[in-house]
């Protein structure tokens, strides 16, 4: 894998990042920003659907360094939307829909095949490579390296006391969605460690609710050093599809163990059920040793918010807070999570 290898840009969580490498590219997770221009003309073709999807609509139709293709995941209703203005209005730009089902059953894992066949096709098409079991094997051996990196960090961010800022972590992980997975194992590895400056008495914190697009919220949650930002269930973080392959005698087994893989995650509150999600949050909260857990739930993204009930029943006895973010009141919604989190978390 190369630098100069073709770029397919990935909106959502659903793509085995396994099947793009094998076929010689470069995966590139694309997710908008907190902050930022939107234009009039994105917001219009979009509708009403939350600003950070519409800062990336933005910037795919202004950026003149787009990628060579693009994949969306019906992961939400505003990555759908997404999709077909795309489709429309994308001159030039290949664009797939990777439409994988949720629920596992016979037909279910039928249509999933059929969805990561056509999504192989896509690719082909885009870097001229055939897809094989030598190629998905070396993809296997570079994506588990950068699984490993991903466990370093996750370790260190959940060190007693934590070696690691969360908007650092952060920062890293999305890095590393969108470098070559080489690249990637060396970005991962510079982040946090033995001299990283956090303070021993900062609140442990784990995040949920909406995913987020850049760490600038991450950033001023803990920009007064009173709390530490150890772990997240949001997919654009420590949840996200990075990391993780399938090994197997032929391409068809590898494909199999993907659909496995898909089928076993925990994905969006858009495709999840909310006793589901609310589990997942507890459990990784728990593993991190978190103190409070925040929710950060940005408006038009409704679909978290059908979680929080469930969430506050599952985490009983840890602090638990949420908030709407508006566009442009980013910092404001910070500073009072950060306000709450101090008057209701106790450190261990």
């Amino acid at each position: 894998m190369t630098a100069s290898a073709p770029v397919i840009g990935v909106v959502g969580n659903d793509v085995p990042r396994q099947l793009l490498l094998a076929l010689g590219a470069r995966p590139q997770r694309l997710t908008g920003s907190w902050t930022g221009v939107i234009d009039p003309d994105a917001q219009q073709l979009l509708g009403a659907t939350d600003a950070a999807v519409a800062r990336l609509l933005t910037e795919l139709r202004g950026d003149a360094h787009s990628p060579d293709a693009l994949i969306v995941c019906n992961d939400s209703q505003a990555h759908l939307r997404l999709f077909y203005v795309l489709r429309a209005t994308a001159a030039g730009l290949p664009v797939h829909l990777l439409d994988m089902p949720r629920e596992a059953s016979e037909p279910a894992r039928r249509f999933a095949r059929f969805q990561l066949e056509e999504l192989a096709a896509f690719c082909a098409a885009v870097t001229g490579r055939t897809l094989d079991a030598a190629s998905l094997a070396a993809a296997a051996d570079a994506e588990a390296a950068l699984g490993d990196a991903l466990r370093r960090l996750r370790a260190r961010r959940r060190a007693h006391p934590s070696q690691c800022a969360g908007a650092d972590a952060l920062d890293a992980m999305q890095d590393a969605a969108r470098l070559t997975p080489e690249d990637a194992v060396t970005r991962l590895d510079a982040t946090g460690g033995q001299a990283a400056t956090v303070p021993s008495g900062a609140i442990r914190v784990h995040v949920t609710g909406s995913s987020h697009p850049d760490a600038a919220v991450y950033s001023e949650l803990e920009s007064d050093a009173r709390c530490v930002i150890v772990s997240e269930d949001h997919d654009t973080g420590d949840a996200a599809w990075l990391g993780d392959s399938v090994r197997g005698e032929t391409t068809e087994h590898v494909l199999e163990g993907l659909i496995d893989a898909h089928f076993a995650r925990v994905t969006t509150s858009a495709t999840t059920s909310g006793a589901v999600r609310a589990a997942f949050t507890r459990d990784v909260a728990r593993a991190a040793g978190a103190h409070a857990v925040a929710a950060i739930i940005r408006e038009l993204d409704e679909a978290p918010l059908w979680d929080l009930a469930d969430q506050r029943a599952a985490l009983e006895g840890t602090a638990f807070v949420s908030v709407r973010v508006a566009p442009g009141d980013e910092v404001g919604a910070a500073r009072e999570l950060v306000r709450e989190i101090v008057e209701k978390a106790v450190p261990a």
